[in-house]
Parts: C-alpha cells; structure tokens; sequence
C-alpha cells in the first residue's frame, strides 16, 4: 500500500500544516509506503529511506513562490501529475488550501483521495464570494466531491464545513484531532532559561508560541498588558512572521519594552524550555484576512508541558480548554476581557499548577500521538 501526501507545507517551512503533514508522514510510514510530494527549501532536497521517500518540488521564486500563487498552482500541478506517473500510489492525501487548489486542478477519479482541513480554506475560500476566488471555490469544491474523506482537525472546523451552504456531504467528514508524542511530553523540565533570559524570579511569565501574525492575536494581547499596571506580569513572544517588526513598534509606542520580549523563530526540539518557564500559555487567536485556527498545535504543546491555558472562544482553541478546569476562555477581540483575564489568571496563580495537570490529562486522554495514530492508520486501512 502506497500513500502520497501533496502538500505545500513541509519543514523546514514553520507552522502548524508543516507540522502535520511530518507527523502524519511519520504515523502513516511505520505501516504503508508513503511518498510525500513538497516544496524545495533552502538546504534541502529529495531523499529516501524506508518506507519513506521526500520528493522536492523546486518552484519559480525559490523560497517566495506563495507570492505568485497562479504559477504556484500550476507548476504544483505539472509536478504532481508526473509524479503520480512515476509512484502509482493507492492514496492521495492534500494538506493545506494550495495543496486542495492544485487537487481541483487535477481532478483525479482513479486514484482513492482523502483531504484534511483546518478550516481556514472554509474561510477564506468557499464561503467567500468575491470575483477572485470563484476559480479556487470551484476548484475545492471539486476536490471534495472526488475524495472518499475529508478530515476535519476540530469540532470548530467541522461545523464550518457542516453549515457552509457550498457543501453538502456531510457523511464524508470524519474528525481526527492532532496529538502530541510521549517523547515531547516526557521531556526533562527545564527551568534554567529564566533567568537566562533576564527575567526575575517573581516574574509571572506569560506566553505565546507561534507565528507573528494578527491571525494568532500578540498584539490584542499587548495592548491588553499595557492597561496592567502590574509590572511583574511579562510576555514572552516565541517565533518569527511578517508582522514582528509592527508588533515591536506597539511595544515601543505602549512603553512595553521591559515587560514584551520577542525571542524569533527557535527549533520545536527548544520550545519546551519556554513552556516550563512560562505561567500561563495565550492565544488569542481569531479570524484574520478570512482565515482561522483549526486546532493549533502550540496550545497542545502548552498543555502537554503540564500548562494552563488562555485561548480564544469559537476556534478550534476552544475545545482544548474547559473553563476554570485547565484554562480560561476569551474573547479574541475584546481588550477588556483578555485585561481581565489576564489579572484573574495572575491573582489565582496558586491554582495554576493544578490547572496545568489537568491540561496534561487531557492531552493522554484525548489528543495523544497514539490515539491521532490509530484514527490515521485506521482511515488508511478501510476498504
């Protein structure tokens, strides 16, 4: 059983597709062969190993090709034809919107399909009705009719897909959540950072990991700290994105220097070292340029480091976070409430520890690499 997986997300690239479509990768090839058809980075290329083989697509515009989309969609699709020539594969597998474009493109009948979503394509595409995306609507739409599956990430995303009135067949949705590998949760703790990082012992650190973007809300977040006069409550800002530079400068216009810390991009293996140091974990994520979180992989993350939880209300967020058990709910948009909870967060800081154990029993209960393992292998392994 061969499967292929054509997405244009794939490390070294950041973000939570790319971190999906190697873990999905990684699941899928310890019982089929598996082919995963991806862009070509700087420093990478094609390789091979068992049951595993990573095919680099190289792109006009090199590292840039997203910013000229239509030959994105069509080299995509010249690749992926002749690859499919060459690997024969039982299954076809999209991850991300590019990746559904250039499905719709293919139109593909012979081979069995299968698409995840995360939600934001619901968004941005097929529920927009504007004159420039009626191709790439058409195009999804047709994507979805040809696939035997579509795996939704979240409740959240699966309900968007249910009440948009451009789709209608419901009995092909299945739900299978992300999850976190034993390896990450059972990291030794690490605390060191700190004080490294200049913080002080008092310090009520909280954080966010993820891309620097208004989707994933820093700066609702920031301008919510500014109206805290408490200055030992800290933001601690993980990774890199088109909108650090702006973010930096609402930090220096709020007089927030000594109390926001951008650290940029680090490597997943480092990431834990920031949760163990932080409080909390916040994100205030929300619908931005038509797009939304499905389920991110950074708040699983945070609760598998044994974390309690600040997230947004009506995303996929949400359903990681049971109100005052592991977390707290907000609205995304509205300064005062993330003020707010923010201060209440701070003022029951006694209660966190609990809180945070609560968000990792969850994660063995629900969302754990080996349950997200068997749903995958078990979709695969249908007739």
């Amino acid at each position: 059983m061969k499967v292929l997986i054509y997405t244009h997300e794939y490390p070294p690239f950041k973000g939570g597709i790319a971190t999906s479509s190697k873990k999905i990768a990684d699941i899928l090839k310890t019982r089929f062969n598996v082919v995963v058809c991806c862009p070509k980075y700087s420093n990478t290329r094609s390789i091979e190993m068992e049951n595993l083989k990573i095919i680099r697509m190289s792109f006009i515009g090199g590292n840039k090709f997203k910013k000229i989309p239509i030959l994105q969609y069509v080299q995509g699709l010249m690749n992926l034809k002749k690859i499919l020539i060459n690997e024969k594969p039982n299954f076809l597998l999209y991850l991300g919107e590019e990746a559904e474009i250039v499905g719709g493109l293919l139109n593909n009948r012979s081979i069995t399909q299968i698409v995840r979503i995360a939600g934001s394509g619901i968004k941005s595409i097929l529920e927009n009705n504007s004159f420039t995306k009626i191709l790439k609507k058409k195009l999804m739409k047709r994507l979805y009719k040809n696939s035997r599956d579509i795996i939704a990430v979240s409740e959240n995303t699966k309900n968007l897909l249910i009440t948009s009135k451009e789709f209608d067949e419901n009995n092909k949705i299945k739900l299978i959540y992300n999850g976190l590998e034993d390896e990450f949760i059972g990291k030794s703790k690490n605390h060191q950072l700190k004080n490294k990082l200049g913080f002080n012992d008092d310090d009520f650190i909280l954080l966010t990991v993820s891309r620097v973007l208004p989707r994933k809300g820093q700066d609702n977040v920031i301008r919510a700290l500014s109206k805290i006069k408490n200055n030992k409550i800290k933001y601690l800002c993980v990774g890199d994105g088109s909108h650090l530079n702006n973010f930096k400068e609402l930090v220096k216009k709020l007089n927030l220097n000594e109390r926001v810390i951008f650290i940029g991009e680090v490597d997943r293996e480092e990431t834990s070292s920031y949760y163990d140091i932080a409080d909390a974990f916040i994100l205030c994520n929300r619908t931005w340029n038509n797009k939304i979180e499905g389920l991110p992989n950074v708040v699983l993350e945070a609760m598998g480091r044994g974390k309690a939880i600040i997230g947004s209300k009506n995303t996929g967020t949400e359903e990681l976070i049971i109100n005052n058990k592991n977390g707290f709910h907000v609205n995304p948009e509205n300064i005062t409430e993330i003020k707010n909870t923010i201060i209440h967060t701070y003022e029951n800081k006694n209660r966190l520890v609990d809180m945070g154990a609560y968000s990792l029993e969850l994660i063995k209960r629900n969302f754990s690499n080996k349950i997200m393992s068997e749903k995958y292998i078990g979709l695969f392994n249908e007739d």
